[in-house]
């Protein structure tokens, strides 16, 4: 294997480029922090969402399981534990609702005859991190999740 190495031939560069891939450096990294934020922000709605599903869901369980041992409240706890700590969901603050609700006449409570749906909806609102996308949506964005379910008691 032969080497050529070649004494006195230097690489040049233009007068003035030195600080040119700086200044592109400069400005493409507002482009990607915004990238990076928005992301982030993806990623943070999604889990909103999967907290929300994993709630109403609970609630769905625990509804269509024990319908003669609990009632909506039981269930609510159930979803508002299951969504913990990220999404704060409960019945009282209309953030969990149970549609149809339990007959609360009778002890225990009744549901509707087997083979009925029983729909359980967990809603939150979500604030993104990134300025230009609260700008774009509105502040703050509401996530839903539903679950509905066929009674069979």
């Amino acid at each position: 294997m032969v080497v050529l190495v070649l004494r006195g031939v230097r690489r040049t560069r233009a007068h003035g480029s030195s600080a040119q891939s700086l200044v592109e450096f400069a400005l493409i990294v507002p482009v990607l922090v915004l990238l990076f934020l928005g992301a982030v922000d993806l990623t943070r709605a999604f889990y909103y969402y999967i907290a929300l599903d994993n709630a109403s869901r609970a609630t769905a369980r625990v509804l269509i399981d024990y319908p003669a041992e609990y009632d909506d409240t039981s269930g609510c706890t159930a979803g508002h534990n299951e969504g913990l700590p990220y999404v704060n969901v409960s019945c009282a603050s209309g953030t969990l609702v149970i549609s149809p609700a339990a007959n609360a006449n009778g002890s225990p409570p009744t549901r509707e005859p087997g083979r009925q749906p029983l729909t359980v909806t967990a809603k939150t609102d979500f604030t993104p991190l990134t300025f230009i996308i609260q700008n774009f949506t509105g502040n703050p964005i509401t996530i839903q999740a539903s679950t509905t379910w066929l009674t069979w008691y």
